[in-house]
């Protein structure tokens, strides 16, 4: 990851929020890697669920938006479905 130019980070709607394993992934971050580390890296989130609300959504972009920024990274959005994907896909 300190290599890549863009990162994307995908997780499943579990039990109203982001999946266990990448939750786990965002906290063993913390203590390893130094603030700002991955500066001037993009970060782009996979999000879907089979009928997610918009407040389920909006919690986990949250997260992601301020892992983001706790490592230097320019969050660049999210996508919860193919249509989405494919517009962010265009900016990569």
């Amino acid at each position: 990851m300190k290599e890549a130019e863009v990162i994307v980070i995908g997780s499943a709607l579990y039990r109203h929020n982001i999946c266990g394993s990448v939750r786990n992934v965002l906290d063993r971050f913390y203590g390893l890697v130094k603030n700002g580390e991955f500066s001037g890296r993009k970060l782009y989130f996979l999000f879907q669920g089979a009928s997610p609300e918009k407040w389920m959504l909006e919690a986990g972009e949250y997260i992601m938006k301020r892992f983001a920024k706790l490592y230097g990274m320019e969050y660049a959005g999210m996508a919860t479905n193919r249509q989405e994907a494919g517009k962010l896909g265009n900016g990569i």
